[in-house]
């Protein structure tokens, strides 16, 4: 049995690397980023498809005993991933307070209104049918959902910032800073309600003064201990520091999986935590792309098998997908341009810091996996709500062309209009 198992495990890696390759290099020609192939890749090979057209086939190369293999895997990944996004807030939060200041208003938009909308959709939708969603009924369900749809992708943001040549733009500063402070937020809502719903070991208080202790001594023991390993004369070597790195990854991510608060809040925290430094810079270009190419795909097959596609075909669930996802879109996308206008007064950059505001991906797919883990969320809603992010995610590129294609013309129609209006030369 062991035998059959790692076989169709290695089938199962081989088919993922595969397909994820095909899907990348043919959304690349309609500039998708490579997070959606991941995302479609997972729910490729899950009921959604792979199960539907070829259950037989499905079962045997994904049987029950595969899946946590696949789970650890996947975590392994997410715990890299997490740790890398730690990094990057805690860089981007060291440039100065002003640039948090100058967003903060669209911060609180892009949180308070699609908060409030999943928070009144989710309490309608229970209201209207009942046996569809009968656990986010609950106060904590549904603002968990509010939760999740106030949550905007900001390593993806990121990512299609810089391949669209916004870096450095009053939009790309906005939407980067906005989406900083929108992602905190939420990963300690999150952290809060798993805390308050006790899904660890731990009771609510206890779970609270444990990481209350956990962040101290991560930032007063092991941060200044760290600075000292990290300026030792002659330097830590790559041997060394990967060691290091990883025992205290798995150590943070074990400690807040005992307080039941996830292990992507540990990963995070100790991210945020990691002193900035030479052996850190030459370490994170070469774990990276084995950390995020190779094993945080796993993570996608994990959340494909558990999303099944077919439980919307119904109608109350179709038309709960839908108020969700407008929910969402016109949360974040709207209140964010409005907000962003408010500041600019122009329409085009307030629109496009409402459309990258709007990018989701994986963090969302990650808070997803988390509430139902937690059991704050049903099969169906889950089954909504990924459809909600791959759908908000693939929308940020569309929306960008158009957008620039309206900036494109209308600053050939203040040309015309300006030649136009200019006095005729008279030539002697």
């Amino acid at each position: 049995m062991p035998g059959e198992i790692l076989t169709k495990f290695l089938l199962c890696a081989a088919a993922m690397i595969i397909l994820c390759r095909v899907l990348t290099a043919a959304l690349a020609r309609v500039n998708q980023p490579p997070v959606i192939a991941e995302m479609l890749t997972g729910l490729a090979l899950g009921p959604s498809l792979f199960g539907l057209l070829l259950p037989d086939a499905q079962s045997w190369m994904f049987p029950g005993e595969l899946r946590p293999v696949l789970y650890a895997l996947g975590q392994l990944g997410l715990a890299f991933y997490m740790f890398l996004i730690g990094v990057e807030f805690s860089s981007s939060l060291s440039r100065g307070s002003g640039l948090l200041k100058r967003c903060l208003s669209v911060s609180a938009a892009g949180i308070l209104v699609p908060l409030t909308l999943g928070v009144a959709v989710t309490a309608w939708l229970f209201n209207v049918t009942p046996g569809m969603i009968p656990e986010v009924g609950s106060g904590y369900g549904a603002l968990y959902i509010g939760i999740v749809l106030s949550i905007t992708a900001l390593p993806m943001l990121a990512r299609i910032i810089e391949e669209r040549g916004l870096l450095g733009s009053k939009t790309a500063t906005m939407a980067l800073g906005a989406g900083a402070v929108d992602d905190i937020v939420a990963w300690f809502g999150i952290g809060l309600i798993l805390t308050l719903t006790a899904g660890g070991e731990a009771a609510p208080l206890q779970t609270a003064i444990g990481f209350a202790v956990f962040m101290a001594v991560l930032f007063g023991v092991v941060r200044p201990g760290l600075k000292w390993f990290m300026s030792r004369k002659g330097g830590a070597s790559s041997t060394e520091f990967l060691t290091l790195v990883c025992a205290l990854l798995f150590t943070a991510c074990a400690v807040t999986e005992f307080l039941g608060l996830h292990v992507v809040i540990g990963a995070f925290a100790l991210g945020l935590a990691f002193p900035k430094g030479e052996a850190l810079s030459r370490w994170l270009p070469t774990v990276r792309p084995f950390a995020v190419g190779v094993l945080l795909p796993f993570y996608f097959v994990y959340t494909g098998l558990r999303t099944d596609i077919q439980l919307l075909a119904t109608g109350p669930a179709i038309g709960g997908m839908l108020l969700l996802l407008t929910a969402s879109v016109v949360g974040k996308l709207g209140a964010c341009a409005l907000a962003a206008r408010w500041h600019d007064r122009d329409w085009i950059q307030a629109a496009q810091v409402g459309v990258l505001m709007n990018t989701r991906g994986l963090i969302q797919l990650i808070a997803l996996n988390i509430g139902l883990e937690a059991g704050l969320l049903t099969s169906t809603v889950f089954a909504q709500l990924v459809v909600v992010a791959v759908l908000t995610t693939l929308m940020t590129s569309p929306g960008l062309s158009l957008i620039e294609s309206w900036q494109w013309r209308r600053k050939n129609s203040v040309t015309v209009t300006e030649r136009e209006s200019a006095p005729p030369s008279h030539s002697v």
